[in-house]
């Protein structure tokens, strides 16, 4: 086979980076094999948490990874993950940084921008301001070689107390004695799942830590709390039809319950099988301006910014060994997050419209109340309700203005006689109808809009 020129890196796990800045990003899939000394035997390191990001454009993925191994104890430790692409189109590298991503839930925020709106438009009947205000205020506050052993090293690297290669093989004894080879002993469970790959068409990154002192010495790290941690970025960009993340070597984890959080840029559909679904929950998010900074713009494809950048947040809890596939994911959007999106975005034409067919539609309904369905055009009546934008005041005021037919003699007397003045009775009842009907409308829309978002 030909060999790719790539710069690979040094996989082995990546911390939880501070939680408060890197809560976005979530940690790479597989297990974390270390060689116990006093046990004379490898054995799986724990794992509080996975976390990865992706990025996919143009059939390509851009995945980064990371693992805890601030706890990371014994003499020698392993970590191997399959990719499901050959080599030779796979380049891998070392990434210090990752995104740090601060934008909206689109679905929670519709919610919010649709109430605020229809607050916003019944502050035109005025009277409605103390309640509307109240409401609005607590919404705010709220928020190796061997060629004849069919095994091929495509790179090798060292740094930081890591080695790295990136392999491929079509055979299992191959693949075995690789690991033999390199001092390197997998539990036989964690084995058998990576069996499963070879042969169709992935790649393997192994990388493995021969002195775990200098690891930690080299890489180590500090947080916001002066705590030390150690952590190395992984980037790896390969082409596939679907994003993908490797769910499955984790089942070897049996009962324990790792928490998995993946983000990917755009809005997408994990394919979340039976065993999964109930445990995992799916969120979108979009951030107005996202600078990209200078070691995450191989990651980006180039951009040093991004507009309306959009992201899904998928995160899995289920226990390990429910983990019985690969994730898969859909490069498209629900149809109801781009209605939501699209409604975040457009909510002033929008309301807007709603304004104006709300107000036409209180005019004409309290209009026929008030006047009769034949005494005024019911167009007319619509029409007049564009007077709310000077708000009920402006109503009232072209109201009392308001050309009505005359009643007979015969009624008008009696009415006299009464003490009543015709017009401005029935043009108060027009406004008090008006007002009335706008309220009820607004409402409806508003409960109606936020079912349908």
């Amino acid at each position: 086979m030909t060999r790719f020129n790539i710069r690979i890196l040094p996989i082995l796990m990546l911390s939880i980076l501070l939680s408060f800045v890197f809560v976005q990003f979530a940690f790479a899939d597989g297990g974390i094999v270390i060689y116990d000394p006093d046990m004379w035997r490898w054995q799986l390191q724990d794992m509080n948490q996975q976390l990865c990001t992706i990025n996919y454009e143009n059939g390509f993925e851009n995945m980064l990874l990371s693992v805890d191994v601030t706890d990371l104890h014994g003499e020698k430790a392993v970590w191997i993950f399959p990719v499901p692409a050959k080599p030779d189109k796979t380049v891998i590298d070392i990434i210090k940084g990752f995104p740090r991503l601060r934008g909206y839930d689109v679905e929670k925020k519709v919610d919010e921008t649709i109430s605020t709106s229809f607050s916003m438009m019944r502050f035109s009947q005025l009277y409605t301001l103390p309640i509307e205000g109240i409401f609005l205020v607590s919404l705010g506050g709220a928020r190796s070689k061997a060629i004849f052993e069919e095994i091929s090293v495509y790179e090798h690297i060292e740094k930081m107390g890591l080695t790295t290669e990136l392999i491929t093989t079509e055979d299992e004894n191959a693949f075995n004695n690789y690991l033999m080879n390199k001092g390197l002993n997998l539990p036989s469970d964690l084995k058998s799942i990576l069996e499963d790959y070879i042969g169709e068409n992935y790649s393997f990154v192994v990388s493995w830590i021969s002195d775990i002192e200098k690891f930690k010495e080299e890489s180590e790290l500090r947080d916001r709390y002066g705590n030390t941690i150690n952590t190395i970025g992984v980037s790896i960009s390969f082409p596939t039809n679907k994003i993908y993340f490797p769910l499955k070597p984790t089942s070897v984890y049996g009962s324990q319950e790792i928490p998995i959080l993946i983000y990917v840029t755009g809005h997408v559909i994990p394919e979340l099988y039976s065993e999964i679904k109930k445990s995992s929950q799916v969120n979108y998010f979009v951030q107005g301006y996202y600078n990209v900074p200078n070691e995450l713009q191989s990651f980006f494809n180039g951009k040093t910014s991004i507009k309306d950048l959009k992201y899904t947040k998928i995160k899995l809890n289920s226990p390990s060994k429910y983990l019985t596939n690969d994730l898969w994911i859909k490069n498209s959007a629900p149809i109801n997050v781009t209605l939501a999106d699209f409604a975040n975005k457009s909510i002033l034409g929008l309301g807007l419209i709603f304004f104006v067919l709300s107000s036409c539609l209180a005019s004409m309904f309290g209009g026929i109340v008030a006047f009769g369905k034949d005494e005024i055009s019911k167009k007319k009546l619509a029409l007049f309700g564009l007077w709310n934008f000077l708000t009920l005041i402006g109503f009232w005021i072209a109201a009392n203005s308001l050309r009505v037919r005359k009643p007979s003699p015969e009624l008008e007397q009696q009415l006299k006689l009464e003490g009543f003045k015709i017009y401005d009775r029935r043009r108060n009842s027009f406004i008090f109808f008006f007002t009335i009907f706008f309220l009820i409308i607004t409402g409806i829309l508003q409960i109606v809009l936020q079912i349908i978002f």
